[in-house]
């Protein structure tokens, strides 16, 4: 058995271990890791759609801009700036004529437009006293009819579905026609509709008539100015 005596020492071969290179790599490797993690934390986006822009006029890439998410698209690293869409445009384009329309008419007060989920709402109200109807009945009064012949052209004007929905008060109607709010608020709703049809020879198929009776209040029909807010109609224009 041979060994080493106590003045002797096994030779150690010249240069470093086989395993430093390797050790070496793994930290190199590590800390670049890190660098490259910490320098996309702190990435201003301003300077760098400024650099990338840069690039793409130097090299002549071609400027149309993808989403994600659509055919064709590709993932940007800087979120895209949000613009009006086109059915949103079309939107806006519809409130400005419906208003204009309104304050010719000066029935600001007694007409309400807004944006709605379908498109966009038109509630004509009988606040201030000024009736759509008579009492219990479905004949459009006059002043009503000035302002649906105002709406005609802009019908015309459009290829929107329009739905008209008739709403009451929570009074309970006393009239042989009509044995309940329901039938009343769809009657209302269809007078509408047949008014707009005949005097603007409009596409009856865009058309549909709706009763909700007094199940969609605007306001609690605890005071004859709220009850005259909820007996009103609404023309809904379907811009989708």
């Amino acid at each position: 058995m041979s060994g080493y005596g106590a003045d002797e020492c096994r030779k150690c071969k010249k240069g470093r271990p086989k395993w430093l290179v390797t050790y070496a790599d793994m930290v190199t490797l590590l800390l670049c890791f890190f660098i490259m993690m910490l320098a996309f934390a702190n990435t201003d986006a301003a300077k760098f759609k400024e650099v990338l822009g840069s690039v793409k006029d130097a090299f002549g890439v071609q400027r149309d801009v993808f989403e994600l998410g659509k055919e064709g698209g590709m993932e940007l690293p800087i979120k895209l700036e949000s613009s009006p869409t086109k059915t949103e445009m079309q939107k806006q384009r519809l409130v400005n004529l419906l208003q204009t329309a309104v304050k010719e008419e000066g029935l600001e007060k007694n007409v309400l437009i807004a944006l709605h989920r379908r498109g966009v709402n038109m509630e004509i109200t009988e606040l201030a006293g000024n009736a759509m109807f008579e009492p219990g009945g479905t004949e459009i009064l006059a002043e009503s009819r000035r302002l649906l012949l105002k709406l005609i052209p802009i019908m015309h004007d459009t290829v929107y579905k329009i739905t008209v929905e008739g709403h009451t008060d929570n009074i309970p109607v006393r009239s042989p026609l009509y044995p309940s709010n329901w039938e009343l608020s769809s009657a209302r709703a269809g007078s509408v509709v047949r008014f707009l049809i005949q005097a603007g020879n409009l596409d009856p198929r865009r058309f549909s008539a709706v009763g909700h009776a007094d199940t969609h209040p605007l306001r609690e029909n605890d005071t004859p100015e709220n009850r005259a807010r909820n007996r009103r109609v609404s023309i809904v224009y379907e811009v989708f």
